[in-house]
């Protein structure tokens, strides 16, 4: 087969399922499979496979077929404009997110901040991407997860990073608080989902996204409560907390630094004009 006919006969078993992106998919799984980028795939219409390409091409076709996140299958994700190795066992960084550490990059740069902390670190993009648009930043990343650390390391060879990030098992802060770290900036993209919302997400999400990284208890808010109680040990004077939230929390999570002191909290809106930052600092 060409490369002309495999696609066709791809896009036809992702149609017939309903995956929106069927077409793109499709040439990003033949782009992995021939080591080519995508202008090779849409010039060389003609190219005939091998027999095991073809083979490797339909067994990720396959997975994709299954729901398998399409990020998960080629193993990166683009966020930030920087590339990030990604792994069943992490979250897969969203666009969304990246409004954080916008707002988190620029508070950086106004207060020359140095000394930053991720908690819940997932795949590490988060803290990576500070550390690459702030060159004086040390970043300490935090997960309960070993597979997100493992992965975290990784992201970090591959930025040549481990001289200003490092990644540690811990359960949210309490590591740090045991040594008696101080952070100018913590940051946090925490499980948020309300426990009966899991099982609604898409099949993509939820079949194969880890729900640790997914599920913010009962009310979704658990994670939120217990990062900002064990902020208030590890931030310096003037110090900035920054999460992100799910598009109907900014009540409650504004409510929540509120009431452990924070000031000057805003709430910054993402693109679509969902709420979806908060931050405050802790001024005495």
């Amino acid at each position: 087969m060409n490369i002309g006919e495999i696609l066709l006969e791809a896009y036809e078993v992702l149609k017939k399922i309903q995956i929106e992106s069927y077409l793109l998919d499709s040439q990003l799984l033949l782009s992995k499979v021939l080591n080519k980028d995508k202008l090779f795939i849409m010039l060389n219409r003609d190219f005939n496979l091998s027999q095991n390409q073809q083979e490797e091409f339909f067994s990720l076709i396959k997975l994709r077929e299954n729901k398998m996140p399409i990020k998960y299958i080629l193993g990166e994700c683009e966020f930030m404009g920087i590339s990030f190795i990604v792994k069943p066992g992490v979250l897969i960084p969203r666009p969304d997110t990246e409004i954080l550490v916008e707002e988190v990059i620029k508070h950086i740069k106004e207060n020359a901040y140095t000394k930053v902390c991720d908690v819940c670190c997932g795949s590490g993009a988060i803290g990576i991407a500070i550390a690459e648009f702030n060159k004086d930043a040390n970043v300490m990343m935090y997960d309960i997860s070993y597979d997100a650390l493992a992965v975290s390391k990784l992201n970090i060879e591959r930025h040549g990073l481990s001289k200003r990030v490092q990644v540690e098992h811990s359960d949210l802060l309490q590591v740090a608080i045991s040594q008696n770290k101080k952070f100018q900036v913590i940051v946090s993209n925490p499980p948020y989902i309300r426990e009966d919302v899991v099982p609604t997400l898409m099949d993509d999400v939820k079949n194969y996204e880890p729900h640790i990284a997914l599920s913010g208890g009962r009310d979704g808010l658990d994670f939120y409560r217990r990062i900002t109680k064990e902020s208030l040990l590890l931030l310096e004077e003037g110090g900035l907390l920054a999460f992100e939230i799910g598009y109907d929390q900014r009540e409650e999570v504004t409510n929540i630094l509120f009431k452990a002191g924070f000031k000057n909290i805003e709430c910054i809106k993402d693109l679509s004009g969902n709420d979806r930052v908060i931050k405050g600092t802790l001024v005495e």
